[in-house]
């Protein structure tokens, strides 16, 4: 099917001022219901790849949180849970023996709410059999999540900051999302205080903990222009390496809230500006700051995912994995977590949480989820496109992409086609359009 200059017009105008046009992919479970195959995906063993740890526990849930997650349980739990990961991890590893490694993150939820003997169990694991022995690329940097709540009454002493170090990460991302009492107390969310996060930061930095990324999020529901300019303050005051950005969807909340499109990009334009002043590089619409021009701000697994559309494997509930091939969900993601952590299960399932869907998409669908995953960086790289979608790339995208010039939407620069201040208002309108057109005019 022919896709008309009035028909990309058409569609730009219904969808731009849609909230539920975003960064997420696909726009239905049900668009992918036909690429649904039975057995397991296979990934590309002459390419590298990155990996994702997911722990779903935390201390608190936070009601905006949209990731698969329950409160810490009990330690025996966090035990089994930590060995079914490590099962899973030397299984694949054993299919995969020679794959270059270009990233690890460990993330969740919060990894860091694990029991303390617990934590210090996972770092030992990833410094020990995760990683060791493992080719890695030169630009391999793991990083782990973490929240000020469970790292700083036990930072000034040898447990979770000290092994966090100790494993050899250099990233540590934490959330603060606000700075605003009024705002995060209804969404289930505190903080500690701002001068306890600061020492916080120099003890980190003191072990040997390179690169702090702290996470604001705007568009909040109760958010103001002031509240934005408060979190700008703080970030100064406590000068992390690198800051990420998150916009408040519609999605995150099971209300009817819905975001105001204007106010968002407004705090987001506000934030920008604000992080450019305290000396920050990033380009307008991308959601990631660093201080050094020469670093976008993210961990590899991520700057790989995001800006080349590289293969990476999840392990853990829920966790989601890519590859040349398709998308895998694993166990998880429309389940009770509870009934996944007890024993009788783990054992009858082979203490496993591996893929129970799998996605074997054709070209047109990997691309438009790299072109969702890469939005977060305002664009997206055309190389990066082509390879995934092939040499019918131009012919079949010449017409949006002359649309979206000619409406001063996108900028093509170099190999990156990137969004205009006008584009990034209408985000989800502009990256929608390279998506299967045919299902959705």
């Amino acid at each position: 099917m022919t896709t008309s200059y009035t028909d990309i017009q058409r569609l730009f105008e219904q969808r731009k001022n849609n909230p539920l046009f975003n960064t997420s992919y696909p726009l239905s479970p049900d668009d992918w219901a036909k690429y649904l195959t039975p057995g397991t995906l296979p990934f590309d063993p002459s390419k590298p790849i990155a990996f994702y740890l997911h722990i779903p526990f935390c201390c608190q849930i936070c009601s905006f949180c949209e990731y698969t997650k329950m409160c810490t349980p009990e330690k025996e739990k966090q035990r089994n849970y930590l060995e079914a990961l490590d099962m899973e991890f030397n299984r694949f590893i054993d299919c995969y023996p020679n794959m270059k490694i270009y990233g690890f993150d460990i993330g969740g939820g919060t990894p860091t709410s694990l029991d303390a003997s617990i934590f210090c169990q996972l770092m030992s694991m990833f410094e020990e059999g995760f990683v060791v022995d493992k080719m890695v690329t030169s630009d391999y940097e793991p990083s782990i999540e973490g929240s000020f709540e469970t790292l700083v009454e036990d930072c000034w002493g040898p447990h979770k900051s000290y092994y966090i170090a100790k494993a050899g990460f250099k990233r540590l991302s934490l959330g603060v999302q606000s700075t605003a009492e009024d705002v995060l107390s209804p969404l289930h969310r505190n903080n500690i205080s701002v001068s306890k996060m600061g020492k916080a930061i120099e003890e980190w930095h003191r072990l040997g903990i390179s690169k702090i990324n702290l996470d604001l999020m705007y568009g909040l529901p109760g958010q103001t222009i002031e509240m934005i300019k408060k979190d700008i303050e703080v970030i100064r005051d406590l000068n992390p390496e690198q800051v990420t950005v998150y916009e408040f969807r519609t999605n995150q909340l099971r209300t009817n809230y819905r975001p105001d499109l204007d106010r968002c990009f407004n705090q987001y334009c506000e934030l920008f500006n604000g992080l450019l002043r305290l000396g920050y590089y990033g380009e307008f619409g991308r959601n990631t700051f660093s201080r050094d021009p020469y670093d976008c701000g993210l961990s590899s697994y991520l700057r790989h995912r995001m800006f080349d559309g590289w293969q990476y494997k999840g392990f853990g509930i829920s966790a989601q994995s890519m590859s040349p091939f398709g998308i895998s969900y694993n166990i998880g993601k429309n389940e009770s977590v509870g009934k996944l952590l007890d024993q009788d299960w783990l054992i009858n399932n082979g203490y496993s949480y591996e893929a129970s869907t799998y996605y074997q998409l054709p070209c047109q669908e990997l691309l438009n989820k790299f072109i969702a995953i890469s939005g977060y960086s305002g664009g997206f790289s055309l190389s990066a496109a082509k390879n995934i979608y092939g040499n019918d790339f131009d012919a079949r995208y010449n017409t949006i992409v002359r649309f979206l010039i000619n409406e001063n939407l996108i900028t093509i620069q170099g190999d990156r086609l990137q969004l205009t201040e006008t584009g990034f208002r209408h985000y989800g309108s502009v990256l929608s359009l390279f998506y299967s057109l045919d299902n959705h005019l």
